[in-house]
């Protein structure tokens, strides 16, 4: 479960976030879109605990993983050893490779295991970016743009694999996304932004 209260958020001189509210029900899936530099990072960043909010609240009580739009991946560790490194305050070392190579088969890297982020092309770190967030077995999944460099026919397997998690694990999945078929193929609630400051209540 995620809850927003009346967060608003100034960055410099320009108010990002003002009177934003919006609740994530177990289970749920809620995309954000709209166009870029609106303040829908903010959002995902403000939920996880990056940013903090000048006023209102965020609550959850669930276990949390963020595929950051960056991706944020640690150049100088392979595809494992970032697995493993995200893995490694969740469990012991053991299980985390044992994980790791699940997940780098699920979404198609176990044979890149062994290269790092700068030998992999723009769909490769995406899909290692999900890996390790999907590793974690989050109750809650922050995405941003996660079907971003992905050729169609990854972005139906992502898409199988959020809906197929989704059931097992009884989690909630806020997204943003400027790709609107797999939101409709997941079922999932649609809410558009369209000017900043983001003002929401949903």
């Amino acid at each position: 479960m995620l809850e927003m209260q009346n967060v608003s958020k100034t960055l410099g001189r320009r108010k990002i976030l003002e009177s934003v509210s919006l609740r994530l029900k177990d289970g749920e899936v809620l995309c954000l879109m709209g166009p870029s530099g609106l303040g829908k990072t903010t959002i995902l960043e403000t939920a996880c605990g990056l940013i903090k909010p000048d006023r209102g609240e965020v609550l959850t009580n669930s276990r949390l993983a963020y595929a950051f739009q960056d991706n944020a991946l640690i150049p100088w560790q392979t595809a494992m050893g970032n697995m493993v490194f995200a893995l490694s305050s969740y469990m012991d070392r053991q299980r985390a490779k044992s994980e790791s190579e699940k997940w780098l088969k699920r979404l198609g890297l176990f044979e890149a295991a062994a290269l790092y982020p700068g030998q992999m092309s723009g769909g490769m770190r995406r899909r290692l970016n999900l890996a390790r967030a999907f590793a974690i077995k989050p109750q809650l999944m922050l995405l941003d743009e996660p079907f971003a460099f992905l050729d169609e026919a990854w972005q139906d397997r992502l898409t199988r694999l959020i809906a197929e998690f989704q059931k097992k694990h009884n989690s909630s999945f806020l997204m943003v996304s400027h790709q609107l078929e797999p939101v409709r193929e997941l079922g999932g609630r649609l809410v558009r932004l369209h000017s900043s400051p983001v003002v929401l209540a949903t």
